[in-house]
């Protein structure tokens, strides 16, 4: 039998959003209430858009979730942030996480915020 993590500690919440958030996208805090896409390097991601529609959002801002990652990323314990393509990078600032899995074929990786 496969272990799944799927829906451990998962929170979602609805924030406005501004028109460039995607669907399973990183998102970070732009505003009072207001998310926009990671998309520079060492944005701190609040969370993974998980539906985008008529302006509002949801985002799950905790527990396990997929999300595409960039070069260097490996399973373990760090500290994360996005990269210049708005994927989840590994550094020394950043939200604390923890990296369960990588699949390299599908370009994601599932990690515990």
């Amino acid at each position: 039998m496969k272990v799944s993590f799927d829906g451990i500690n998962e929170r979602v919440v609805t924030f406005e959003t501004q028109p460039e958030v995607k669907a399973n996208s990183l998102v970070k805090l732009a505003a009072n209430g207001m998310v926009a896409a990671c998309a520079a390097a060492g944005d701190v991601p609040v969370g993974k858009a998980v539906r985008v529609e008529g302006g509002i959002c949801a985002v799950q801002t905790g527990g396990y979730m997929k999300v595409p990652y960039a070069a260097g990323v490996a399973v373990g314990y760090g500290l994360f942030s996005s990269d210049k393509d708005g994927k989840l990078a590994s550094g020394t600032t950043g939200r604390p996480g923890f990296v369960l899995d990588v699949d390299s074929a599908a370009g994601v990786c599932g990690v515990f915020f």
